[in-house]
C-alpha cells in the first residue's frame, strides 16, 4: 500500500542568507607534514613559516587571536623552540587552519555572511573582495562604561533608570546578576539582591523614568532629610554597582554602534565641559573613527594596543565581522526540498505539543488560575506565582528523566535493522514517518516560523537544476530564536528594509497577535558580540536596558499570562491583543539566556510542535547512528561517539594510542572525512593526518567524548567552487496558524492574593485521596453525612474530581470545596471535616486529606457577584451529580446516557429556553466524529429528551429526584446568566459548565467526553429535527 505525502507545511518567505568560508579552495597551502609531530620539529616549524607567509590566513588569525599570533611570531624567530612549544603552538594553529578551511560559521576573517537569491538556473560568482563590520568586544566596551560610571563629575549628569527586571522577594530587592567585569568568560551570577529599605524602594520608584542623577539624589534628600547626602550617594552607588539601577551609557542589545551610542550619551551629559573625562572622550571618539566599515586591510594594526590604553582587558579588543561579496543564486526547487525538510522534522517531532516542562507549566497554570484567568507576568514568574517552567535557570522544579516510548522502540528497531543488514542510510518511507509520528497531527499546533540551515550537496549548478542534488541539514533552530537576524547590520540599506518587512508579516501562533522584538543583555558579557540586531519589528520589550518609554515599548507592566485549553499566551492588559516576542539572533537558551528572557521568548509557541534538528531520542545513546535520508534531504548524518574510556589513557605514547584509534575506526567504519563535534566546536578534520588525530585526541582528552559526523565530500560542494557553505532560509507556516484560541476580550488582571488560604478564610478547600474507584461511593454514601447537624444549617458545598492526564501514576482524587462565610464557621468546617475524615480512614475508603488554597477561576467564570452565582452554580450542580450518580446505580442505566440528559438540561436552563438551549449545542459543540455504541445511543436520545417534561427520565427508579435536582440548578443558573448579561464583556462560560458536569459525573477522561459531547450534540440535531 502506497501512503500518500502530505502537503508541505512551510512556503519559503524571500529571506535567504549564504555563510561561507573566505578560504579560496585554489589558495596553495603547505600540505600537511607526513612526520609525528613530536618527533618531526624542523618540517612542522617549516610549515608554521610557510602558513605564516599567506597574508590572509595571518589576517585571520591576528584579528581573531592576537595572543596565538604573537606567541607563533615569537616562535618563528627563535631558534629550536621546545617540543612543548611547538606541540601546543601546532595544535592551535591547524584548529584555526581547519575551521577557516571547512567551517561555513561565521567568525572574523575566517567565514562570512551574504544574501543569496532564488533563480531558476542557478549561478555562482565569488569575489575575494569582503567588506567587513568592526565593533569594541562587549567585555572591553563594559570596562570603558564601568571606568566613565566612576567618574563623580560625569556620574552627577548621566540619566539613570530602574532595571525593569527587579523585583521584590521577602525584604529584599533581587536584580539579575552581571557578568564579571575581570572575567570575560564568567557568566553573571542568576540574581543579586539588595536590602528593600525605603530609601531603595523611594530610589526605584522615582528612576521608573529616566532621571538626572543629581536630580535623584535631590529628590532623594528632599525625601529623606534625616539622611546625609554621602549616605545617599553610598546607597546609589550600591544600587548602580549592582545594576538595579542604570546609567544611560549601557546600550542597548538594540544598538548595533555601541560606542557611538556611548559617545552620544557623553555628549548629552556635557562631557566637553568636564576636564576629568576629556582625554578619554577624545581618545574614544578616535577609535570610533577606525570603526567604520571599510577593506579589513585598511584596519589600523595599532588601533588594538590604542584600545587597551583607554581599557586594558584580556583578549582582543575588536570584533570583526565579515561581509561576503558575492553572487549566488538557487533554483527554487533547492527552496521546495528545504520547505519539505522543515515540514518532516515537524512531522518527527518527539513532542507534538510542546516541551514536557511546558505542558506542565500550562497544566499548572490552568489548575491555579483556570482557563481565561490573566495573571500579570510579573507576578506569574515570581514564587508567589507559579515560578518559571521546570528546567529553567532558577526553578525550583527539576526535569523529570525521558520516559522510553513507542517511538524510541521503533527508531532503536530501525538502527538495528540498518546495521545487521550492512546499510549505512536510514530512508524514511511515508509510512516509517508514519510509523515514528507522535499524537495525532491534526491536533499539533504548527510553529508558525522557522528557520533552516543547510548546505547543497551537488557536483555542479546544472546538476541542480536537474534534480541531481541533495540538501544536509545542518541546524534547525528554536522557533523563538534566528540564525539571520544578527548579520541585519551588514546588509545594504535596502535588504535591511526587506529583511524587516519579511520579519513583520511572519505568522503568529495566534492569528492578529502583536509581534514584539525582544532585547535583553546576556549572562555571557562578550556573547554581547553575537546578539546586537537593529530594531527590525514595530513592536519592542526591553529587558535589564535603559530605555526611556517610547510609543513602541511594551512595558513589562503591561504584560500578562493566560491560556485555554490549548495554548498559553501573552497578552496586553492595555489593549487584550495576544502579543508574541521573537527574539532575532541564535543566542543559547538555557544557559546563556536570562530565566525571564527565555520565559518571553518561548511562551508563544510553548505548546505548538517541537522544531528542531531530528531528535534521536534513546537511540542518541548508540555508539553509532547510520544517516538519516527523506527523499533529498540528510536530516542527519551518520554519527559516530567516541569516549575516552574507548581508547587508551592519555599517557601513553603517540604510536600506541594511533593503533588503538585506528583499530575502534575500522570496527565502527568510521571514514576519514568527519567534523568533530564537542561543546560549541565543529571542526571538519581528515583522520588519515596525524596532526588531526592529535587534535582529535586532545579534545578527547579534555571533554571525555567527542562526537563525529560524516562529512561531505569536495564533489559535495562542486556547485560552489569547493567552497563549504550553509545557506539559512526562513519559512513561514503555509497556511498560517488557524485561530484556535479564545477570542479576544477587554483584560481583568488576576491579583496573585486571591486565593483563600486555609486556616481562616470564606472557604475551606480540601484534596480528598483514595482509590478512584471508591469515589462514587464516598459521593454517594457519606458525603452527605459531612453535613448533617451544622449549627447554622448545612453550608454550601461543591466538588470536583480531579486527574493529571500527564502523570498516569499520580493520585486521582476528590476536591471538595466548602462555603465558610461566618465567624468562626471555617475552624466549625475544618473540625467537622477532621472528624468525617477519621471515619472515613477508619473504614478503609480515605488514607489522608490535604487541605490547602482555593483559587476561584475568576478569569474562566467572572469577578465579583459573576464568581459568586458560579459558584452557586457548583454547587447545584454537585447535587445534581450525585443524584444522577446515585440514580444510575440504583437503576442501571448507562451514566454516560444520564450525563448527556444533564449537559441538554443544563444548557436550557443557562440559555432560558428550550429552543435557544438546543440550537447553543448544535452551534457550541464540536462536530466529532466518533464511533459510538447503539445501545449508548438509544438510550441516551432517549433520557435526554425532554418531551413531555422529560417523560423517559421520570419512569427509572430516582428519575424524579434527579429533576428535582435540576429545577434547584436551574435557579441558579438564571441567576448566573443575569450576572454575566450585567457584567462588561463577560466570558464565554458554556463549554467549561458542561465540562465540569462531566468531570462531577464520570471523572476526567477526555475519550468519553468526546462521546458525551456527540451524543450532547446528536440531541440537539434530532430536537431540532423533529420541532
Amino acid at each position: 500500500m502506497t501512503v500518500k505525502a502530505p502537503r508541505s507545511l512551510y512556503r519559503h518567505s524571500g529571506i535567504m542568507l549564504l555563510r561561507a568560508t573566505t578560504c579560496d579552495p585554489d589558495l596553495k597551502l603547505p600540505a600537511w607534514p607526513a612526520g609525528v609531530l613530536d618527533s618531526d620539529a624542523e618540517s612542522w616549524s617549516h610549515w608554521l613559516a610557510d602558513l605564516w607567509d599567506i597574508t590572509e590566513f595571518r589576517d585571520a588569525v591576528t584579528i581573531s587571536t592576537p595572543d596565538l599570533a604573537r606567541q607563533l611570531g615569537q616562535i618563528l624567530n627563535v631558534e629550536g623552540p621546545t617540543a612543548r612549544q611547538l606541540h601546543r603552538i601546532v595544535l592551535s594553529v591547524a584548529a584555526y587552519l581547519l575551521r577557516w578551511q571547512g567551517r561555513a560559521t561565521p567568525f572574523g576573517l575566517f567565514a562570512g555572511v551574504a544574501l543569496s537569491r532564488i533563480d531558476p538556473d542557478g549561478s555562482v560568482r565569488w569575489s575575494d573582495r569582503q567588506s567587513i563590520q568592526t565593533s569594541p568586544d562587549a567585555h572591553w566596551l563594559a570596562a570603558v562604561i564601568d571606568r566613565l560610571d566612576h567618574d563623580p563629575a560625569l556620574l552627577e549628569q548621566l540619566p539613570v533608570m530602574v532595571n525593569n527586571a527587579s523585583f521584590l522577594r521577602g525584604d529584599r530587592i533581587v536584580t539579575p546578576g552581571q557578568p564579571s567585569s575581570i572575567a570575560p568568560n564568567e557568566l553573571a551570577p542568576l540574581e543579586v539582591s539588595v536590602r528593600a529599605t525605603g530609601p531603595v524602594r523611594a530610589a526605584m520608584a522615582k528612576t521608573r523614568r529616566p532621571i538626572r542623577y543629581s536630580d535623584l539624589v535631590v529628590g532623594l534628600s528632599a525625601e529623606f532629610p534625616t539622611a546625609t547626602e554621602a549616605r545617599i550617594r553610598a546607597l546609589l552607588g550600591e544600587l548602580l554597582a549592582s545594576h538595579v539601577l542604570l546609567t544611560s551609557l549601557w546600550p542597548p542589545m538594540t544598538s548595533t554602534d555601541p560606542l557611538g551610542h556611548v559617545l552620544v550619551q557623553l555628549e548629552g551629559a556635557g562631557s566637553g565641559e568636564l576636564p576629568s573625562v576629556l582625554a578619554i572622550e577624545r581618545e574614544l571618539r578616535s577609535v570610533h573613527a577606525e570603526l567604520a566599515p571599510r577593506r579589513h586591510s585598511a584596519i589600523d594594526p595599532r588601533l588594538p594596543e590604542r584600545m587597551k590604553a583607554v581599557a586594558d582587558t584580556a583578549g582582543q579588543p575588536l570584533v570583526v565581522t565579515s561581509g561576503l561579496d558575492i553572487d549566488i543564486a538557487v533554483p527554487g526547487t533547492v527552496l521546495r526540498e528545504a520547505e519539505i525538510a522543515a515540514t518532516t522534522l515537524v512531522r518527527l517531532t518527539p513532542f507534538p505539543f510542546g516541551q514536557p516542562a511546558w505542558k506542565a507549566y500550562h497544566a499548572r497554570f490552568l489548575d491555579r488560575f483556570g482557563v481565561g484567568a490573566v495573571v500579570p507576568l510579573r507576578n506569574l514568574v515570581q514564587d508567589a506565582g507559579l515560578g518559571v517552567p521546570a528546567g529553567y535557570l532558577g526553578s525550583g522544579r527539576k526535569q523529570g528523566p525521558a520516559p522510553f516510548t513507542p517511538r524510541d522502540e521503533t527508531l532503536l528497531g530501525l538502527v538495528q535493522t540498518a546495521i545487521m543488514a550492512g546499510n549505512d542510510e536510514i530512508e524514511l518511507t511515508e509510512a516509517t514517518i508514519a510509523s515514528l509520528t507522535v499524537g495525532d497531527t491534526a491536533e499539533m499546533l504548527i510553529p508558525p516560523a522557522t528557520e533552516l540551515s543547510f548546505q547543497i550537496h551537488a557536483e555542479s549548478t546544472e546538476h541542480i537544476k536537474r534534480g541531481d542534488f541533495q540538501i544536509a541539514v545542518i541546524a534547525a533552530p528554536r522557533t523563538s530564536s534566528s540564525m539571520i537576524g544578527r548579520f541585519a547590520g551588514l546588509l545594504a540599506p535596502s535588504d535591511r528594509d526587506q529583511l524587516a518587512k519579511t520579519l513583520a508579516s511572519r505568522p503568529t501562533a495566534t492569528p492578529d497577535a502583536v509581534l514584539a522584538q525582544l532585547s535583553f543583555p546576556p549572562r555571557g558579557r562578550r556573547s554581547e558580540n553575537v546578539i546586537r540586531v537593529p530594531e527590525l519589528l514595530p513592536r519592542l520589550i526591553s529587558l535589564s536596558e535603559h530605555r526611556a518609554p517610547a510609543d513602541d515599548l511594551i512595558s513589562l507592566d503591561d504584560l500578562a499570562v493566560t491560556a485555554d485549553a490549548r495554548q498559553i499566551r501573552l497578552v496586553s492588559q492595555s489593549t487584550g491583543q495576544t502579543v508574541e516576542p521573537v527574539v532575532l539572533h541564535a543566542l543559547e537558551a538555557s544557559v546563556q539566556t536570562p530565566p525571564l528572557a527565555r520565559f518571553l521568548a518561548e511562551i508563544a509557541t510553548a505548546r505548538s510542535a517541537v522544531y528542531g534538528p531530528f531528535n534521536w531520542g534513546a537511540a542518541g545513546q548508540l555508539p553509532y547512528l547510520p544517516q538519516l535520508r527523506h527523499g533529498r534531504t540528510i536530516l542527519s548524518a551518520a554519527r559516530w561517539l567516541v569516549t575516552a574510556t574507548d581508547l587508551p589513557a592519555a599517557t601513553v605514547a603517540a604510536t600506541v594510542w594511533d593503533e588503538a584509534f585506528a583499530a575502534w575506526r575500522h570496527r565502527f567504519g568510521v571514514p576519514s572525512a568527519v567534523v568533530m563535534c564537542h561543546s560549541d566546536l565543529r571542526l571538519p578534520i581528515d583522520l588519515d593526518q596525524p596532526v588531526h588525530r592529535e587534535l582529535l585526541r586532545a579534545r578527547l582528552d579534555r571533554g571525555g567524548r567527542i562526537e563525529l559526523r560524516e562529512a561531505p565530500t569536495v564533489n559535495d560542494h562542486g556547485w560552489c567552487g569547493g567552497r563549504p557553505h550553509e545557506l539559512v532560509v526562513q519559512l513561514h507556516a503555509d497556511p498560517p496558524p488557524p485561530n484556535r484560541s479564545t477570542p479576544e476580550r477587554s483584560v481583568r488582571a488576576v491579583p496573585i492574593d486571591a486565593g483563600h488560604l486555609p486556616g481562616r478564610s470564606s472557604w475551606l478547600a480540601v484534596h480528598v485521596h483514595g482509590h478512584q474507584d471508591r469515589q462514587d461511593e464516598i459521593l454517594t454514601d457519606h458525603l452527605s453525612k459531612l453535613f448533617d447537624d451544622w449549627d447554622s444549617g448545612p453550608p454550601m458545598w461543591w466538588f470536583r474530581r480531579y486527574r493529571d492526564l500527564a502523570k498516569p501514576e499520580a493520585d486521582r482524587y476528590l476536591r471538595l470545596y466548602i462555603s465558610t462565610p461566618g465567624p468562626g464557621q471555617h475552624s466549625q468546617a475544618a473540625a467537622r471535616l477532621n472528624g468525617w475524615a477519621n471515619r472515613l480512614r477508619a473504614s478503609g475508603l480515605v488514607p489522608h486529606i490535604d487541605l490547602t488554597t482555593y483559587h476561584p477561576e475568576t478569569g474562566r467564570y467572572g469577578f465579583g457577584a459573576a464568581m459568586a452565582a458560579a459558584e452557586a452554580v457548583f454547587a447545584a450542580d454537585s447535587i445534581a451529580a450525585v443524584a444522577q450518580i446515585h440514580t444510575s446505580i440504583r437503576s442501571n442505566v448507562e451514566r454516560q446516557a444520564l450525563t448527556v440528559a444533564g449537559l441538554v438540561d443544563l444548557t436550557i436552563s443557562f440559555d432560558g429556553s428550550m429552543a435557544g438551549g438546543m440550537r447553543r449545542l448544535i452551534d457550541e459543540l464540536p462536530h466529532e466524529h466518533v464511533t459510538l455504541d447503539q445501545r449508548l445511543r438509544d438510550t441516551a436520545m432517549s433520557l435526554a429528551d425532554p418531551s413531555d417534561d422529560w417523560a423517559a427520565l421520570r419512569s427509572i427508579p430516582g428519575g424524579e429526584r434527579v429533576l428535582d435536582t435540576w429545577r434547584q440548578r436551574r435557579a441558579a443558573l438564571t441567576e448566573y446568566r443575569h450576572q454575566l448579561t450585567a457584567a462588561k464583556d463577560a466570558p464565554p462560560v458554556l463549554r467549561s459548565l458542561l465540562h465540569m458536569h462531566h468531570v462531577r459525573t464520570l471523572g476526567v477522561d477526555p475519550k468519553q467526553e468526546t462521546i458525551g459531547r456527540r451524543l450532547t450534540r446528536s440531541v440537539a440535531l434530532r430536537w431540532a429535527a423533529t420541532s
